[in-house]
Formats: structure tokens, sequence, C-alpha cells
């Protein structure tokens, strides 16, 4: 019984090995990321719960996006592979080329989808009742206080004065928007 067990494990592994592409190992990680990122996120105890659910349906849209994207590429990037290359680097070309293809999807196609995609979609599954009376405010809140900068006088030795600036109330860590990532 073990036997056979660790049989079928080792022909499912040495058969995902042989005919392993980089467009499944991608789509793989982005469905992980679409179910566990969304799932983590509304476990957050101490977020927000309209932030919560904005963000994971947001980290969920992304992947959702990510996938045929990843898929797509990757196979369009074989395919002209195996027509511009000839026939001794089909195989090889063509998993660079999906290779190549799935990174061009990773850094430029699904970043921009997501900017030209993401925002109406969002807008129309989360929408704040009282949103139309409220005016939104991009970037810092314009009402908090900015760093107190109080200037001191040092002497060193009876050489020139220089004057310092002294910051209170500084925090390196920005203290508005969205919590991301568990940061």
């Amino acid at each position: 019984m073990k036997t056979a067990i660790a049989d079928k494990l080792r022909n499912t592994a040495h058969a995902l090995g042989i005919n392993n592409k980089p467009t499944y190992v991608v789509m793989a990680i982005a469905a992980v990321k679409g179910i566990c990122r969304p799932t983590f996120t509304m476990m957050d105890k101490k977020e927000d719960p309209k932030t919560k659910k904005y963000t994971a349906i947001r980290e969920g849209l992304t992947e959702l996006i990510a996938i045929p994207v990843y898929w797509g590429l990757g196979e369009l990037s074989a395919k002209v592979a195996k027509k511009v290359l000839p026939p001794e680097l089909h195989k090889k070309g063509a998993k660079n080329a999906m290779f190549i293809g799935v990174c061009v999807a990773a850094l430029l196609v699904i970043p921009g989808l997501c900017s030209a995609a993401i925002k109406p979609i969002m807008g129309k599954f989360y929408h704040d009742k009282d949103s139309k009376n409220k005016t939104v405010q991009s970037g810092l809140d314009i009402e908090s206080e900015a760093p107190k900068l109080e200037i001191k006088d040092n002497i060193y030795n009876n050489s020139t004065i220089i004057k310092r600036p002294s910051i209170q109330n500084f925090t390196s860590r920005a203290e508005y928007g969205m919590k991301v990532g568990g940061v």
C-alpha cells in the first residue's frame, strides 16, 4: 500500500517535472495568492471592517485578472517563438519565451490592466452611502499637524554658530492610507 502511494507520488512529480511550464508555476502562485491574501486580510482583527472588505476584494480581483493574463501571454510568447525559431530550438526556445512572456505580464500588462479595471469595478462593488457628500482628498491629511521644527544654537569651541532643526512629533511610518501586507 505504501509503495503504491509512493509510486504514484513519484510518477506525478516526474510528470510535472518533465511537462513543467513557467506559466503553470506563476498561475499556481497567483491562485494561492488570490485565495490566501484576501482570507488573511479578513482575519485581521485590528483593521476596520470596511477597509478589510475593500482590501480583500481588491487583492482577489488583482489575482483574478493576473491568472488569465499570465496564461495568455505565456502561451502567446511560446507560439511566437515556435514560429520564429528553427525546429531544433522549439522546445527550449518556447519555454524561454514563455518565461519572458510571464515576466512581461507581471511587470507591465497586469499592473496596467489592474490600474484601468480595478477602480471602476471597485466603484460598483464597494461604495459608501455618504461618499456623495464627502470630498475625496488624496495624499496627506491637510488638517493634521506637520512636524514641529525648533531651531537651536550650537556653539563648539567658539567657532561658527550652527543652527540645526530639532524635529518633534516625527514618525518614519505614514499614519494614513490602507494597511497593505500586514505592515
